[in-house]
């Protein structure tokens, strides 16, 4: 072998270590990513108000009427609340600075309950306001935490159930 084959056989090998390297890096970042993401939405639920206020939401009777709701000054603003933080949260998953993955499995049953017990609130909102902008991205994510779920966890079985056998 002369000296130039040495040569490109070590460019190559350094060339292949980098890409290799730069993969496991790219990996590395984005579980890194999606850790820092499930904690940003764990400190999100975890407040007073927000505890406070789904309890409101989801104590909220089928067939509760969009009046009923606006006639309860503290339900009304539970209602506020918590459409805005999923509206955000939404608009995050949508934009990927939080993966779906992440929301459906932290507050996954949350989103659907909401929107559940919300959506007639929001349509008489859009009907209303004559626009269709009402709380899109809270029932976009309620939609794509429906069609895109791989949580092992339902509104019928909970995390108890589901990872009853993980392993640390």
């Amino acid at each position: 072998m002369n000296l130039s084959t040495i040569a490109n056989i070590a460019t190559a090998l350094t060339v292949l270590t980098a890409v290799v390297f730069g993969l496991i890096e790219m990996r590395r970042a984005r579980k890194e990513r999606e850790e820092r993401a499930a904690f940003l939405a764990m400190q999100a639920i975890l407040t007073p108000a927000w505890m406070d206020s789904m309890s409101l939401v989801q104590s909220i009777s089928d067939g509760t009427t969009p009046s009923q709701i606006e006639a309860d000054p503290r339900l009304f603003k539970a209602v506020q609340s918590i459409a805005c933080i999923l509206e955000s949260l939404g608009y995050a998953v949508f934009a990927r600075m939080v993966p779906l993955n992440v929301v459906d499995e932290v507050l996954g049953g949350t989103v659907r309950v909401a929107w559940r017990k919300l959506r007639g609130y929001a349509e008489y909102e859009r009907a209303r306001s004559g626009s269709q902008k009402n709380w899109e991205w809270f029932q976009w994510l309620a939609e794509q935490i429906d069609r895109h779920s791989k949580a092992g966890t339902s509104l019928t079985l909970g995390a108890h159930d589901a990872y009853r056998d993980w392993r640390p």
